[in-house]
């Protein structure tokens, strides 16, 4: 009878461990296209992989409710941030946006509680580690891939991921995401991961029968580490360049003080040393990375003139029709052709004369006929559709680098020809002022100084000095303080003025006790020669993502994403469950 009872629960026990790994693993993958939608909430495979996991967690409990509802270190900690969430969403002027947000952190809470109350008889910090892993190599291995194949990867598969192309530079130099929306995302997300590969390759070393295989494992975990911090580099993220590197070099030092042994501080020093010599060569080596550091200046890659060849002597409204234009390239790459990872198509676009406003029309690309080396021309017959109504109008021809940029967006000017439809024929004419004045680029995203969103977060912050104005609402409200055109997408980029503004004061020291009890617990664990050796190097992995995510997060702000937010309270949850056992 005893073995009939023990079955299932070691069955529920595969299976909330399963259900785990799940969770964490589609952390990092994440698409962008809700799978089901129930008005203001929705779930995306990671949620959906939480939810997964929680009835897992629920079947699980049922059978073991003193082991399910005992505390974990942490437990005060997660919940006191998760009410001061939900506290803010009552003063919210957006109610239906905070409580969303509100519930992403709920949802992240619940993977902590969770991975906090995993079984213990399968060690499941090290399948958890595992699962890490993986994912992490997957993410490493897609970001490369997108540097060197960007058209190929992109279309194929990292769009179900990302936002946006996201690049530097007046759209110069693009910079990877993977499979995370953007590449400061990213960033952190290797930030987080790679000390739980590092050090669960330490222990995998550590578990090997003989010395030369002891060897091979430590050369596999250098060799990975060189290829994410590469893939790091490649986000062109400025923090992560101080920050990663001297995390590891603080968990090298805790290592060495506490005693770990030889090879997992002088393995962290290492990774550490590895990273800056990736950086250093990547400042001799590329122009890129000089660039972005402001230490080199950066040559013009984007560069085309126009000659318009031939155009109809008359046109009608709502007409297409064909223009004959001689294209010379003079920036410093070849322009590709359809498929290839330069692919360089021509495009146009109507602007009311003289006030410059954007005619909507069918959208025609002309493909180039053939690649187009720098210093060398092409002579292109562009398609286009004329307007619905009579008036005077300039019609834009530009060309676009496929995933990367407008060139006039690159500070390139476009082909102007302005044309005048009188009843429904349409004819060119002289403008009264010289041509150029009406280039207008396409619009993008003027970055703002984050000392003015500092700035603006501390006057909103006065206003509402005890509970904020509501989770994620800093992002609707900033603009009308430092007055620039606003974007949603902006936040504070500091995780510590993010909770003030929008959590008030409660939140600020919810989040400041959660990370402070975090690092107590992990530095009890890490102390602690008579625990499990395995208990000991994940303590001190998830203590450098604890110190990485506190360090960037005083330039850059993460929680909004539900992949990070999902990986840092599984990491938080690990803890936990390590310190319980």
């Amino acid at each position: 009878m005893r073995l009939a009872d023990h079955r299932p629960r070691a069955g529920r026990a595969r299976l909330v461990i399963l259900g785990a790994c799940l969770a964490v693993f589609c952390s990092a993958f994440e698409v962008l296209t809700p799978l089901v939608n129930f008005g203001i909430f929705n779930l995306t495979t990671t949620k959906l992989a939480a939810v997964i996991f929680f009835i897992t967690v629920i079947a699980w409990g049922s059978g073991n409710l003193r082991s399910f509802f005992s505390r974990r270190s942490l437990d005060l900690a997660v919940v006191l941030f998760i009410a001061s969430n939900l506290l803010s969403v009552a003063v919210a002027a957006d109610k239906a946006g905070a409580l969303k947000f509100a519930l992403r952190m709920i949802y992240a809470a619940m993977i902590y509680f969770g991975v906090s109350r995993l079984p213990r008889r399968f060690r499941s910090h090290l399948i958890i580690g595992g699962t890490i892993t993986a994912g992490l190599l997957i993410v490493a291995f897609l970001g490369l891939m997108e540097n060197y194949f960007t058209a190929v990867i992109r279309s194929w598969i990292l769009n179900y991921f990302q936002q946006e192309a996201a690049s530097f530079s007046a759209f110069y130099n693009t910079r990877i995401a993977s499979t995370l929306p953007y590449p400061t995302s990213l960033s952190m997300y290797l930030e987080l991961a790679l000390p739980v590969a590092l050090v669960f390759g330490v222990w995998l070393a550590e578990r090997s029968p003989s010395s030369w295989r002891r060897r091979a494992w430590l050369g596999a975990i250098v060799a990975v580490v060189a290829a994410v911090m590469a893939a790091q580099l490649l986000t062109f993220t400025r923090t992560a360049m101080v920050v990663a590197p001297l995390s590891l070099l603080l968990g090298s030092m805790l290592a060495a003080f506490f005693h770990y042994g030889r090879r997992v501080w002088i393995m962290l020093a290492v990774s550490a040393g590895v990273f800056l010599v990736v950086l250093g060569g990547s400042i001799l080596f590329s122009n890129k990375m000089g660039v972005r550091l402001d230490l080199k200046q950066q040559p013009y890659k984007y560069g085309a003139t126009y000659t318009l060849t031939q155009f109809p002597a008359k046109l009608g409204l709502e007409g297409r029709f064909s223009a004959g234009i001689n294209i010379r390239n003079t920036g410093t790459f070849t322009w590709g052709k359809p498929g290839s990872d330069n692919q360089v198509n021509l495009i146009y676009r109507w602007l009311t004369y003289p006030d410059g406003k954007q005619v909507s029309t069918s959208f025609i690309r002309t493909y180039l006929p053939r690649s187009v080396p720098p210093g060398k021309s092409v002579d292109i017959k562009a398609d286009f559709d004329t307007p619905a109504l009579p008036g005077k109008y300039i019609l834009h021809f530009d060309l676009e680098h496929v995933h990367a940029a407008w060139f006039s967006a690159a500070g390139v000017p476009e082909l102007k020809v302005p044309v005048e439809f009188s009843g429904s024929t349409g004819v060119q004419f002289v403008t009264s002022e010289p041509i150029s004045k009406y280039n207008v680029p396409e619009p993008g995203v003027v970055a703002t100084p984050r000392s003015a969103l500092w700035r603006a977060a501390i006057d909103i912050w006065r206003n509402h000095p005890v509970l904020g104005i509501g989770p994620d609402q800093f992002r609707q409200n900033y603009a009308g303080y430092i007055h620039v055109t606003p974007d949603d997408r902006i936040r504070t980029h500091n995780i510590f003025l993010e909770a003030l503004v929008n959590t008030g004061l409660i939140g600020l020291l919810a989040m400041i006790y959660l990370l402070g009890a975090a690092a107590w617990v992990l530095l009890r664990l890490i102390r602690n020669r008579q625990a499990d050796r395995s208990y000991r190097l994940f303590a001190i992995a998830i203590m450098i993502g604890l110190l990485a995510y506190a360090g960037h997060g005083l330039l850059d702000y993460f929680l909004w994403q539900t992949g990070i937010s999902f990986l840092f309270f599984a990491l938080l949850g690990l803890a936990a469950w390590m310190d319980k056992a």
